[in-house]
């Protein structure tokens, strides 16, 4: 496996792309809209000098991978014609998502993997290909050049050979990879998160703590330790015991969902989007979308890198 195409250039096509380039692969990027693909191809630029930045790989490196191991374009048929592996990036709706995989099917080599970035949909219900045994779900993490983990779903058709050859091309590029034997809704990362989310919202709803205090609290306890212990190790050095009789407290219930959250709908109201607006729980004006993403991937690389030089003293 040599060539990979990314359908979609947005928010997680091109760090998909830039992840796979810089590990010697041959990747194409397609997009519908050509401002999209000159604004991943910029991105990119700036993606690969924080990078360069934290030490990460070498600047005299530039040349090759984005130049001549990445190219980006509007025709589908060209970008897949030779595709090994495809991942697709696009818009979170099942008729666009279907619509894009029968393209996919009639236009890759027959033995090429098709797969979806999907985080939610259950792609396997409603895509139809002629090879199911080479279909599956990868879910990237933002930024995907930097974040370590990929979701892995196998579908009711998925083959054993397919799940085995993205693992190894995934691991390959240096990623960590967890697979899912059946399908989950939000698989284990978004439900997790999601659970999280649900608290949140209830403390700004309900007026009990702003946002920079629920985010002081996030960093300053479990955020801390849970690169460390993660979540299910941390009961064991609680005590099971203590967990077990923690169960029974019926002082604590979860919040249920409304499906929607004052908080988040006042500031979509008002246009406040977050880091792509300039303002959303924070205020990001003092400084560029691309300053404010580059200052989290820093962040981020300093914070990985340190976390796997403590992985090799686990060894």
């Amino acid at each position: 496996m040599k060539n990979i195409a990314i359908i979609g250039a947005g928010t997680m096509g091109h760090g998909i792309a830039l992840a796979f380039s810089i590990r010697g692969y041959n990747v194409t990027v397609n997009d519908i809209s050509p401002e999209m693909l000159k604004r991943a191809k910029e991105l990119n630029e700036g993606n690969f000098q924080t990078l360069v930045e934290a030490g990460v790989i070498n600047p005299e490196e530039r040349l090759e991978v984005l130049h001549k191991r990445i190219r980006y374009t509007d025709d589908l048929a060209d970008a897949v014609c030779d595709a090994d592996l495809v991942i697709e990036a696009i818009a979170e709706r099942a008729d666009v998502k279907k619509e894009m995989f029968a393209k996919l099917d009639k236009m890759t080599p027959p033995e090429a993997i098709l797969a979806s970035n999907t985080s939610f949909l259950d792609i396997f219900q409603f895509v139809q290909t002629g090879r199911p045994d080479k279909v599956i779900i990868t879910h990237w993490f933002a930024p995907p050049h930097i974040m370590p983990l990929v979701e892995i779903v196998k579908g009711p058709e998925t083959s054993p050979e397919t799940v085995t050859m993205v693992k190894g091309v995934l691991s390959g590029i240096g990623k960590d990879t967890i697979v899912l034997n059946k399908f989950l809704p939000g698989f284990i990362v978004n439900r997790l998160q999601s659970a999280i989310s649900m608290e949140v919202y209830y403390l700004l709803d309900n007026g009990y703590a702003a946002a920079e205090d629920i985010d002081m609290v996030a960093k300053a306890s479990f955020g801390l330790r849970t690169p460390i212990l993660g979540l299910v190790q941390r009961m064991d050095y609680n005590g099971l015991d203590l967990v077990q009789r923690n169960l029974l407290n019926k002082s604590y219930e979860r919040p249920s969902w409304p499906g929607h959250s004052r908080s988040l709908d006042a500031l979509v109201a008002e246009g406040k989007y977050g880091v792509k607006s300039g303002q959303g729980f924070y205020d990001y004006r003092d400084r560029s979308m691309e300053e404010t993403l580059r200052n989290r991937d820093i962040k981020l690389l300093r914070l990985k890198s340190f976390l796997d030089e403590m992985k090799k003293t686990d060894q």
